[in-house]
């Protein structure tokens, strides 16, 4: 999840989602393309936990019900499960899902993503943003200057960096790498797809 900022109307936002679609954007910070355009990565599996089918994943927030029994989530390239029980080890979450039978079942699911429906994830926090809200979303200076979009999000530890550039454009060369922090990320407008930012000398 995407720390700034500041379009802290989310009513506004709610109200103007249930007039239209709500945008699906991919967290291309996964390296993985979604089996649905509906959907988000939410954790990656990180191995198998013990012989019954548990599996222990990382997740992509800090969200401590994201796992409650009974929701719904996509494994495999799109293979629908749903939570029986989860709980917190160390910094894994170890889920135990009913499509998972044993050890092997499990052990196949190493290194993939677990998907959820973007539509049954819950309001980020006022004033933060799940990184599928922010991929997509167009950049621009405080003088108006397009600067592309944002392409990706590399997470440090320290904060996000918005990897910011032409649409189409693969040429990294071209690419801005823009720090997620206050005094540079002015404003986030999910509402218009919009990113405002104050760029230091040198990000170019």
């Amino acid at each position: 999840m995407s720390p700034p900022h500041y379009n802290r109307d989310r009513r506004r936002r709610r109200e103007a989602q249930d007039r239209r679609p709500a945008p699906h954007r991919v967290p291309r910070n996964t390296g993985i393309e979604p089996s649905s355009p509906t959907r988000v990565g939410v954790a990656s599996v990180r191995r198998a936990w013990g012989t019954e089918g548990a599996i222990a994943v990382s997740q992509f927030s800090e969200d401590e019900d994201r796992f409650s029994p009974g929701e719904i989530v996509y494994i495999h390239g799109g293979r629908r499960a749903r939570v029986i029980e989860s709980h917190r080890a160390g910094s894994a979450t170890v889920l135990k899902l009913d499509v998972l039978r044993n050890t092997r079942d499990a052990e196949a699911l190493r290194g993939t993503i677990i998907e959820m429906e973007g539509e049954d994830l819950p309001d980020a926090p006022e004033g933060a943003y799940y990184h599928y809200e922010i991929v997509g979303t167009k950049v621009r200076t405080t003088e108006g200057e397009d600067l592309g979009e944002v392409q990706e999000i590399i997470v440090t530890g320290a904060n996000d960096v918005y990897v910011v550039g032409k649409p189409g454009a693969s040429d990294s060369g071209s690419q801005i790498l823009i720090p997620a922090i206050e005094d540079v990320v002015l404003e986030v407008d999910i509402n218009n797809g919009v990113v405002t930012v104050n760029l230091p000398e040198g990000l170019r």
